[in-house]
C-alpha cells in the first residue's frame, strides 16, 4: 500500500499552457513527480475528458503507479449538465485512492522541487496536514504584477469565468491592486504573511486551499468534498477546511515558505466540458450555513426550508452579490430548482469499500 495518494482532477484540453503551446498540461507535473525523493506514492487522475489523455500517459513509461479514471457515475450529475463538478471529481479521486494515510491534492500545469512530497509526508508524520503555496509562471517565466498582467494575467482575468469587459473583472482588479504592489512577483497571497511569521505557521480554516493534504480517514470522516458546491465553482476547498476544523482537525494546516509549487498559467477548462454561464447561487452562503450550524459532515442530509432560505438571502446580498441580479434569475430559476431537487446523499466510506479500497 502506498503512503501518499496524489489526487489530480482535470477538465482541460491537452495543450493550454500560456506561452508553451507544445507542452502537454501533464508534462511539468509528471516530470516533477518522476524526480521525487519520496517514492512511496501513486497518482490518481480523474479526467472529465476521459479517455483523451490515456495514450499520452501510456507512452510515457513512468516509474510511479498511475490510476487514470473518469468521474465516478455517482458523482457526475452536474458534469453531465456541462456545469462545474469540482467536488464530484475530487470525491471520485478519493474513492480510488490506495493509501490509508495521506491524500495530497495537486494540479495539472504545475511544477515542483524534488522534495515536494517529502515535505508533505514529514509534516504529516509530525501531526499536520501541510499546505503548499504557489507562484505564477507566465510564458515559462515568473509573472510580475504590472500593467501587462492586469490586462492578460490569469488572476486578473480567469478565462473560464470572467469576460474581459465585466463588473466581475473590475472587482477582481481592484482586489489585486490591494494585494500586489507594482513589480511584485505574482504568488500566493498567504506567502508574505507566512514570511512575516518567521517562514512557517499554522493557517486558519479558510487558508485550506490549493496544493493541500489531509488523511484519508479525515476525508472519510467529513464525507468528502461538499457536492452542494457543484453546479457553481469556488470556495469548495476553504469549506473543506472549515469542516475539517469543526470535526477535530483544527490547528493542523501547516504552511512553509520553502514548500511551494510553480503554477504555469493556462487557459480554462475545455468548452466541451463546461458551458459558460452565470452562477446560480453563492457557494459562500453554503459555507456560512455550515459554519452557523456546526455541520461538519457533508453530503449526508438534505437542506431544510430554513437552510434554503438562508442560502438565497445570503446569495442576494453582499459580499455574495456585488450588484443587483448578480446571480442567474436571483436563485428562482430552473437551474436553482434542479439543484434543490438533486441534493447529494452518499457515504464515501461505503463507496471506497465497494471500490476495493481499505
Amino acid at each position: 500500500m502506498v503512503a501518499i495518494s496524489c489526487l489530480l482532477c482535470t477538465a482541460r484540453d491537452e495543450f493550454p499552457i500560456i506561452g508553451l503551446p507544445n507542452t502537454h498540461i501533464f508534462q511539468p507535473t509528471f516530470d516533477s513527480l518522476e524526480k521525487q525523493t519520496f517514492k512511496n506514492f501513486e497518482l490518481v487522475i480523474v479526467d472529465s475528458l476521459w479517455p483523451q489523455k490515456k495514450k499520452w500517459i501510456e507512452e510515457g513509461n513512468w516509474s510511479f503507479p498511475i490510476k487514470y479514471v473518469p468521474v465516478h457515475p455517482n458523482h457526475r450529475f452536474w458534469l453531465d449538465q456541462k456545469r462545474w463538478s469540482v467536488c464530484g471529481s475530487l470525491n471520485s479521486a478519493i474513492i480510488h485512492a490506495e493509501t490509508d494515510d495521506l491524500l495530497v491534492r495537486i494540479d495539472d500545469c504545475s511544477e515542483f522541487k524534488d522534495d515536494f512530497l517529502q515535505k508533505f509526508w514529514s509534516g504529516y508524520d509530525h501531526g499536520y496536514f501541510p499546505l503548499a503555496m504557489h507562484t505564477r509562471y507566465r510564458n515559462g517565466r515568473q509573472a510580475y504584477y504590472n500593467e501587462e498582467y492586469r490586462q492578460e494575467g490569469y488572476d486578473a482575468y480567469k478565462r473560464e469565468e470572467i469576460p474581459k469587459e465585466s463588473v466581475q473583472r473590475e472587482i477582481r482588479l481592484k482586489a489585486l491592486d490591494k494585494i500586489f504592489n507594482k513589480g511584485d512577483p505574482v504568488r500566493d497571497t498567504r506567502w508574505p504573511i507566512v514570511e512575516r511569521r518567521g517562514g512557517n505557521m499554522i493557517g486558519p480554516p479558510n487558508w485550506y486551499y490549493g496544493y493541500s493534504s489531509l488523511s484519508l480517514q479525515a476525508a472519510l470522516k467529513v464525507n468528502g468534498y461538499n457536492e452542494l458546491f457543484d453546479l457553481d465553482k469556488g470556495q469548495e476547498d476553504q469549506e473543506m477546511g472549515l469542516r475539517l476544523s469543526m470535526a477535530g482537525y483544527g490547528n493542523m494546516f501547516l504552511l512553509d515558505v520553502n514548500h511551494w509549487v510553480i503554477e504555469h498559467e493556462h487557459e480554462g477548462v475545455s468548452s466541451s466540458v463546461i458551458e459558460s454561464g452565470r452562477n446560480v447561487k453563492c457557494n459562500y452562503a453554503i459555507y456560512l450555513l455550515n459554519e452557523r450550524k456546526k455541520r461538519w459532515r457533508a453530503n449526508s442530509e438534505k437542506l431544510t426550508e430554513e437552510d434554503v432560505k438562508l442560502i438565497i438571502e445570503e446569495s442576494l446580498k453582499a459580499p455574495c452579490s456585488p450588484q443587483p441580479h448578480f446571480y442567474d434569475e436571483d436563485c428562482e430559476g430552473e437551474l436553482f430548482k434542479l439543484w434543490l431537487s438533486h441534493q447529494p446523499l452518499f457515504d464515501l466510506r461505503e463507496e471506497s469499500i465497494k471500490m476495493g479500497v481499505p
